[in-house]
């Protein structure tokens, strides 16, 4: 599938670049230690241990705290963006 070649690339290191982290189940190398982090907590689920599940829970709630962020930031932008064209839409009518 092309999403999954595209997130592949993302996680993927190139050649000439030294992995930041490798998976001590299966030796994948990772371009940042929270792809490891990810990567056990969704192919090695099964294997994982305590310590490792709660870096997986760690790593999954700052992803989701930046996300929300990332939402009301947008949400917060298109509201301003809405209000100035409103506005301005006033001034040109009133004169």
């Amino acid at each position: 599938m092309a999403t999954d070649r595209a997130l592949e690339r993302e996680y993927d290191v190139p050649a000439d670049e030294t992995p930041a982290g490798t998976c001590p189940y299966c030796g994948r190398p990772f371009r940042a230690e929270r792809y490891v982090t990810f990567h056990i907590g969704v192919d090695h689920a099964e294997e994982w241990s305590a310590a490792e599940r709660e870096a997986f829970d760690e790593e999954r709630d700052d992803e989701e705290y930046d996300l929300f962020t990332f939402h009301f930031k947008a949400a917060i932008s298109v509201f301003l963006v809405y209000f100035l064209f409103t506005f301005i839409y006033a001034l040109v009518w009133a004169g």
